[in-house]
């Protein structure tokens, strides 16, 4: 099956010795990946908590997890391709190899290195994690308070140099800034939907019909509180419905936050070798096999066709 996945800490994670891409004790690997996927697309986030890293330099400690993860991709390029736009994928997938995309989950983290986003590699990036930084607020921390003047202003660089800009972690206002500031497409690369479950983290309708609108993405996320109280696998198929319901048919995807969520999943999933499950349960409810394609791979890739250059 084709299978294109919008965001996974793995990158950062994979800290055991011995351990890598190929093969590693965390939720993704390419050993099991490649078990049911081809081809395979990956967009990987370098990510690390803000409030633990230099208050002054945080760059240092940046550029070592981006030369971390960027050895990793290296270290495994006979399975797998850091890509910087379509044509790359799709070239990716014609040798027969898996495609990675790099996306920075909150801007802050990378202090003085933050204009320089694209030469390094990125394609995607979030304005900030959880919490308030310099440029915006977290849905964590306050929905009501948005993005800075700062944030304002770096969210026009980067979307200048061709970054697609992610609101997953944004506040709503953060979110409803963003949007008046600009009319190109964004990502929402994992969050679900706040009316099936009520968290901060998931988004509102109107968010959502303006993501449909714009013709942009939103990956369902697989961290059990985001999907349901108790959830079940079955659970995650009413946030699809609802995205679905709302005509988002072509922005649909999977966003599995794979290492990013503590090994806390819905009853029946463990890690990305539960994808054929989630195959499985959406065909049973249903769903069929174009629009399984659509939410699997092709709204993802023709996204990245359309606006990753």
């Amino acid at each position: 099956m084709r299978y294109f996945d919008c965001h996974a800490d793995t990158l950062t994670e994979i800290i055991n010795p011995g351990e890598d891409l190929e093969k590693n004790s965390c939720d993704l690997d390419l050993e099991r990946t490649e078990r049911f996927a081809d081809p395979y697309t990956q967009i990987f986030a370098i990510w690390r908590d803000r409030r633990k890293m230099d208050e002054k330099k945080p760059e240092e400690e940046f550029l070592k997890l981006y030369r971390r993860g960027t050895e990793l991709l290296a270290e495994a390029d006979q399975r797998i391709l850091w890509c910087r736009n379509a044509k790359e994928m799709d070239q990716a997938h014609k040798s027969g190899k898996s495609a990675a995309f790099l996306s920075i989950e909150d801007v802050s983290v990378a202090g003085s290195c933050a204009d320089q986003l694209r030469s390094l590699g990125f394609r995607f990036a979030m304005l900030t994690w959880n919490y308030e930084n310099l440029y915006a607020c977290g849905a964590a921390s306050d929905q009501r308070k948005g993005l800075t003047e700062r944030g304002k202003e770096l969210a026009e660089r980067l979307i200048d140099q061709g970054i697609i800009l992610d609101i997953s972690h944004l506040s709503d206002q953060g979110a409803e800034d963003l949007l008046t500031l600009t009319d190109v497409p964004v990502i929402a690369s994992h969050s679900n939907v706040r009316s099936v479950c009520n968290h901060p983290r998931n988004l509102p309708d109107g968010l959502i019909r303006e993501l449909i609108r714009r013709k942009g993405l939103i990956g369902m996320n697989f961290f059990a509180p985001f999907v349901g109280r108790s959830p079940r696998m079955e659970d995650l198929l009413r946030h699809m419905d609802t995205v679905l319901n709302m005509g988002g048919e072509d922005v649909l995807a999977l966003g599995g936050d794979l290492d990013g969520c503590d090994g806390i999943f819905p009853d029946g999933m463990t890690g990305v070798q539960s994808i054929p499950a989630l195959r499985e349960a959406m065909d049973q409810a249903g769903f069929g096999s174009e629009l399984t394609e659509k939410i699997f791979s092709a709204n993802a890739e023709n996204f990245v066709r359309r606006n990753v250059r």
